[in-house]
């Protein structure tokens, strides 16, 4: 067997217990083949998120693979929870065909595209017939036809890859034309860059799962005009591996750090050569103890996660003729204007800064040794204001041939939401009478937040051979005390804030008390390893 997939297998092998987990495996319990362990065993929850249903997808697919250590393969009982997943599934659809994620009446998208895109995989892989399924899936497939996300391409494109499914089952003939609006419609989004937007940016976790869902449309449709679309995510996302082998963070527009590997894996099979090098990368050490990937939740081990390597195991794979270097591993720069994001590396060190966000993390050899990502200033109870957001009234520009960049804006205010009693029982209420219209007040509260402190700041960030400096001005008409922000932002996505080990380099920290100006100056140095920090405030 060769070593990826060696990787692979011992990475299915090592979490499939926690997806198992997570799942009612009693047929005489009444919620047989739920997956969410909060609803069925803690019972902290009173309605079961639709969107962990893909789990079952990891046991249809594991029946049918064949390779040493898989426990459920040929396995009787992992067939009949597989099948107990569906049927969950179906008692638990709303009636319009969608389903709920985070609280009851919400008809959520992501939900019911992830979802539908698994369990009709499910229904395929266990070679089902059963009409009062089939009944649910068309009632899922026209909600989707109908329906667009506009603002998170991963979801819509799972939208597209379920429908597809759906389509080899039922020859529904008013879902293809849907299809193919929805799709010519979302390959038109894409970026001169190459990327699909993520809630206003580019995100490189969800850019995976953008490129999971369309190699796996390619994979089931043998539709070539999604290849070169596929092509671009890659040439985009090799600029931003790290020479540890993570990707992404709090550069990225909703600060991921986890990498799907199904869509490389199908890229590499039909011999990408940028693909090839970044599976390397990401995935040789995937048997690792301290692999960055292990720090994924269960949740999203259930998600999309787990059956996103099963996938990829089932591959066939490609030889490497040739060696194939990322930029990571030689001198050069890439700045990529729209974006706003600017990979570069040289002798002595590699560094990928966001632009808009005004952050940036530096690596030597293959740890972080540097990073930065602006300040806050608490703004009074449970409020914060932050220069690493994606804001778009940030103006930044970078200066190629003096390797400068500069970055202005304002402080954006944020209200850190607390879960409480009165809290949720507003949240009842308030998705009791305006059920899904009820997403887009909550996005708006908590993802797209455009509220600003009257606090300006400059940043001028310089990278030269052996040092980076970064020279900040802050300007406010009130007394503030400002300090330097943590690795983490207080933009709210579910799947971040997974531990990464460059959240625990050991930063000074800068803090100024009752100043209304200030100016700070970092300096980091490559050969000493040593941060010097100037500051005058007043």
């Amino acid at each position: 067997m060769e070593k990826i997939k060696q990787n692979y297998a011992f990475f299915i092998q090592t979490n499939l217990p926690r997806v198992l987990t997570q799942i009612d495996r009693d047929p005489d319990s009444p919620t047989y083949g739920c997956c969410d362990r909060n609803y069925w065993h803690y019972k902290i929850r009173d309605f079961s998120s639709a969107i962990l249903q893909q789990s079952g997808l990891v046991l249809a697919k594991l029946y049918r693979l064949d390779f040493p250590g898989n426990p459920l393969y040929q396995n009787q009982a992992a067939w009949d929870i597989a099948a107990a997943t569906l049927d969950f599934w179906e008692k638990i659809q709303l009636q319009d065909g969608s389903f709920n994620e985070y609280y009851p009446h919400e008809h959520g998208f992501p939900p019911t595209a992830f979802s539908f895109y698994s369990v009709c995989e499910i229904y395929r892989e266990l070679g089902l017939d059963q009409p009062t399924i089939l009944k649910a899936f068309s009632k899922t497939a026209r909600y989707l036809a109908s329906h667009i996300e506009p603002q998170a391409s991963n979801q819509e494109m799972a939208s597209i890859t379920a429908l597809y499914s759906y389509s080899l089952i039922c020859p529904d003939t008013t879902i293809r034309p849907a299809l193919e609006r929805k799709l010519q419609r979302f390959l038109s989004t894409q970026s001169a860059e190459g990327w699909f937007p993520e809630y206003g940016g580019a995100d490189f976790g969800y850019q995976s799962v953008c490129l999971d869902m369309l190699a796996e449309y390619c994979h089931l449709s043998h539709d070539e005009r999604v290849l070169e679309p596929m092509q671009r995510i890659v040439e985009f996302m090799q600029w931003f591996v790290h020479p540890d082998g993570s990707i992404g963070g709090e550069y990225g527009s909703r600060n991921t750090t986890y990498f799907l590997p199904f869509g490389l894996e199908l890229m590499a099979s039909r011999g990408n050569a940028a693909a090839i090098a970044m599976r390397s990368a990401i995935f040789d050490r995937c048997d690792q103890p301290d692999y960055f990937q292990n720090s994924i939740d269960d949740r999203y081990f259930s998600h999309y996660v787990l059956h996103s390597f099963v996938r990829a195991y089932e591959l066939p794979l490609q030889k490497v003729e040739h060696a194939i270097t990322l930029p990571y591993q030689e001198p050069g720069d890439k700045y990529f204007p729209e974006s706003g994001l600017l990979s570069k590396t040289n002798k002595q060190y590699f560094a990928v800064c966001s632009l808009k966000k005004g952050c940036l993390k530096v690596f030597q050899k293959d740890h972080c040794v540097f990073s930065d990502y602006g300040y806050r200033i608490q703004m009074g109870k449970n409020t914060t204001a932050a220069t690493n957001w994606l804001d778009n009234e940030t103006h930044y520009s970078f200066d190629e041939k003096s390797s400068q960049a500069i970055m202005q804006g304002r402080f954006t205010k944020v209200h850190l939401q607390i879960a409480s009693p009165v809290a949720h029982f507003g949240l009842r209420m308030a998705s009791f009478l305006l059920g899904n219209r009820l997403i887009g007040l909550l996005k708006k509260k908590m993802i797209f937040v455009d509220k600003h402190a009257d606090v300006q700041f400059e940043r001028t960030m310089i990278w030269e051979e052996k040092k980076i400096l970064i020279k900040d001005k802050i300007q406010s008409p009130e007394v503030v005390t400002l300090k330097s922000a943590p690795p983490f932002s207080l933009r709210h996505v579910a799947s971040s804030k997974f531990f990464a080990i460059s959240d625990a380099v050991e930063r000074e920290p800068v803090v100024l008390s009752h100043i209304k100006n200030a100016v700070i100056e970092i300096e980091y140095d490559m050969d000493t390893g040593e941060s010097r920090i100037f500051t005058a405030g007043e």
